[in-house]
């Protein structure tokens, strides 16, 4: 039988919470990403910083590999493999010659008008490395996404903070607020133990993947909505649980959440933009410890023995 141990459980159950409000702002994140593409225009971006030749760009787009993998909506492809890359490349370059012919395709880089796409490209089929040119421009092509994941990596922590902050405040998740309801209240922080536990057995949550399911009721269970909603929220400080309450203004209101909620909602927002992966990996290792713990008593009475 596992072990309570007050601090331990105290840590389950917070983590279980930012896992909770990770998980919302993570999928509500992919949302957007999905609605304006983002993933495919940092590709676009990125694409672009290494041909240095909109023209260029434009043809690489409009041959038919890449055309046949755009969506429905023909918005840009978030995705392109680098052979497909490299293919579709060297048969633009080439013109009506074959994509692999070798000299039709540096013949078609010295007709670039664009100075720096003709260096750049001239540069990368002289590299002694690869014995073909499509392995050249594939690896060139692989070196130079590890910077544009760089890219989009950033674009994302922004608009996961800023969705953590949003979060945050709307259900006024103050972190120092929430330890002293779960300290003060054992049987609430026990239901969040087993409610933590049915959460991980659904497997390690996938940011990426969270954009196909983007109702709230595929993301947290009613009773997991239930439980944020008894340990944080607008419950009453929000109106009546401070002084002056009947005779002060709206500003004076505002002053009294900053002082007393700031520095909670603050560590809330930091540890929620942290990621679902994050708390959930966290939340792991924090059950596992208490699954392996031994009471106390229990422990004493099998060394007597």
């Amino acid at each position: 039988m596992a072990a309570s141990f007050p601090y331990l459980d105290l840590a389950i159950g917070v983590s279980f919470i930012y896992l909770l409000m990770a998980l919302v702002c993570s999928t509500v994140n992919e949302t957007i990403a999905g609605v304006i593409n983002s993933r495919g225009k940092t590709l676009e971006k990125g694409i672009l910083s290494l041909l240095h030749d909109p023209a260029l760009k434009a043809e690489f787009y409009a041959h038919p590999l890449i055309q046949g993998i755009q969506d429905e909506n023909d918005r840009l492809p978030s995705y392109i493999a680098s052979n497909k890359f490299a293919l579709a490349l060297m048969d633009t370059l080439t013109g009506p010659a074959a994509a692999n012919d070798p000299d039709a395709l540096r013949k078609g880089v010295a007709n670039l008008e664009n100075k720096a796409a003709r260096t750049a490209l001239t540069a990368v089929l002289q590299n002694p490395q690869f014995k073909t040119d499509q392995q050249r421009l594939e690896a060139w092509y692989e070196q130079s996404m590890n910077r544009v994941s760089g890219w989009y990596k950033r674009t994302t922590q922004i608009r996961v903070f800023v969705l953590a902050a949003g979060v945050t405040l709307l259900m006024n998740a103050d972190t120092l607020r929430i330890l002293d309801t779960l300290w003060n209240n054992p049987t609430r922080s026990a239901v969040l133990i087993e409610d933590a536990k049915v959460r991980l057995q659904k497997g390690r949550p996938d940011a990426q993947t969270q954009a196909a399911s983007p109702s709230d009721n595929d993301v947290i269970a009613k009773q997991e909505k239930q439980l944020l909603g008894q340990v944080a929220g607008w419950q009453g400080d929000w109106y009546k649980d401070w002084p002056g309450h009947t005779t002060a203004g709206f500003w004076c209101w505002i002053w009294y959440l900053l002082k007393n909620r700031f520095g909670g909602w603050l560590i809330t927002i930091l540890a929620v933009s942290l990621g679902a992966p994050f708390w959930f990996d966290t939340l792991s290792k924090f059950m596992n410890v208490r699954s392996a713990g031994k009471p106390p008593d229990q422990s004493s009475g099998t060394a007597s023995a």
